[in-house]
């Protein structure tokens, strides 16, 4: 799996793959771009990141531009929160395809957002372990970002429960958030309806269609 790269590694990673493809090289091949210390942090990050693989012992083979960019957009975030070791469950629009038993999805791998709560005493150690795990996040509205991302909602407290094996806020707080934005939720809340018997706001219509996905 690849993680992105900045500006300086992705210069180094261009320039080995232009010139050497596919074949196996060694730093001999480029000490001349870089200084020794230099080439060996930049390409120590190359193989940490997965964009080198190391045939043997100082010997390297560039990953495919296709494999490494695929890499990029490949799911991370769910195993990486599990392994946190830290309180969250999911809530809004990520509380919504959990609870809709994912009938209701609204990611794509371009643009795949997950809305977490966090006790407020952790965010620190949030911060510094989605950074640690090369995860975007924000703790407000997200900008200029793609593929998967976190936006962390920090609580005081949290109460949760357990769907489909996942932490999740209460059925009931995630009614309440669908026919708040009733617009672009309401097959969801039409779907509680029909698989939990909830009373929700969706119209017959809605009703109808949502119990073809029961």
């Amino acid at each position: 799996m690849t993680d992105t790269l900045t500006k300086q590694e992705f210069s180094l990673y261009s320039l080995l793959y232009l010139k050497f493809r596919k074949n196996a090289f060694d730093l001999n091949s480029v000490r001349w771009y870089f200084s020794k210390q230099m080439l060996k942090k930049l390409i120590f990050k190359l193989t940490e990141t997965g964009w080198l693989n190391t045939a043997k012992k100082g010997i390297y083979k560039c990953v495919e531009p296709e494999e490494g960019i695929e890499g990029l957009f490949r799911q991370k975030t769910e195993n990486a929160l599990q392994q946190a070791e830290l309180k969250y469950c999911f809530t809004k629009a990520s509380a919504a395809e959990i609870w809709s038993n994912e009938t209701y999805i609204q990611r794509s791998w371009e643009y795949s957002p997950f809305f977490v709560k966090v006790l407020k005493k952790d965010l620190k150690k949030w911060e510094k372990f989605l950074d640690s795990e090369g995860i975007n996040f924000f703790a407000e509205k997200p900008a200029n970002v793609v593929g998967e991302f976190i936006v962390l909602e920090p609580v005081s407290s949290i109460q949760v429960s357990l769907h489909n094996g996942k932490p999740v806020e209460s059925l009931n707080e995630t009614i309440k958030f669908c026919e708040k934005n009733k617009d672009s939720f309401e097959y969801v809340s039409a779907y509680f309806s029909k698989k939990y018997g909830k009373k929700t706001s969706a119209s017959k219509e809605v009703l109808e269609k949502a119990s073809e996905a029961i």
